[in-house]
């Protein structure tokens, strides 16, 4: 999950690290490779600065509400919601107050990490230890994006295909989520990509989410990278493919190498 990134006019590295951003907390690991990378560079650069203000947390949560007081029930059959109501409850064991209260209210989009943090128990969480680690090494934390623009991002998929992806994973999510961790604790890169293909809801998410934001954010990590030294932190699906960001710093003179 770590790379070695040398710009063309800088011979002092930077790093490249793919994240889940969401693990079990007995399942974290930093290896002493990637705290040796860490120590070596002079800034952190995540996909935003997690340091939000209490105004932009306020703002972001309406954002993730569902428009007009409607609920997921308002877009689908009875029938539909029914189903999906009881993969929730019966199969993942949401409480049904917690589903019925607060789940639904929220676009489906914001609702996998909810739903996730909440049955795996203890968590952790690559961005927050990461700027922690940044914070007491006394190195300035960039973000390649703002809050804003994550958001739009976001809101760039429809709310319609949002539900219907929501409706045909139903109580799948956790089982996909253990196969994506499973081959992210081995490092394996190409299973990750494989398993994000073959999921039901990636080629609806995978040009909003993966490829307009990696365009957005290559100018500012060859930039970054020429000037000072960067350990960067992304979601490990940003890396892979031919509009990966390994591949587009490659094809922009970058020497790009695995750190095993």
């Amino acid at each position: 999950m770590l790379w070695k990134v040398t710009s063309p006019s800088n011979a002092k590295a930077s790093y490249l690290f793919g994240t889940l951003h969401l693990l079990p907390e007995d399942r974290y690991f930093f290896t002493d490779k990637m705290q040796e990378a860490f120590a070596s560079t002079e800034t952190l650069a995540l996909e935003m600065d997690i340091d939000i203000p209490m105004g932009e947390q306020m703002k972001m949560a309406m954002q993730m509400m569902m428009p007009d007081g409607k609920s997921w029930a308002d877009y689908m059959t009875a029938e539909e919601f029914a189903a999906l109501r009881s993969a929730y409850i019966d199969s993942l064991g949401v409480k049904e107050a917690k589903f019925d209260k607060q789940y639904v209210k929220i676009k489906p989009m914001y609702l996998s990490a909810l739903v996730l943090s909440q049955l795996l128990g203890k968590t952790k969480a690559y961005e927050q230890e990461l700027s922690g680690m940044a914070k007491k090494a006394k190195k300035p934390l960039i973000g390649l994006e703002t809050l804003q623009q994550q958001m739009d991002f976001m809101g760039s998929v429809s709310l319609e295909d949002q539900i219907t992806q929501t409706k045909e994973a139903g109580a799948s999510i956790l089982r996909e989520y253990n196969k994506m961790l499973e081959a992210y604790l081995k490092q394996d890169l190409a299973a990750l990509q494989t398993l994000a293909k073959e999921s039901d809801d990636f080629a609806g998410i995978e040009e909003e989410l993966l490829t307009k934001r990696n365009a957005a954010w290559i100018p500012l990590v060859k930039e970054q990278a020429a000037k000072s030294p960067t350990f960067f932190a992304v979601g490990a699906l940003h890396l892979v493919g031919e509009k990966g960001l390994i591949s587009q710093l490659r094809t922009a003179g970058f020497k790009v190498e695995p750190v095993n």
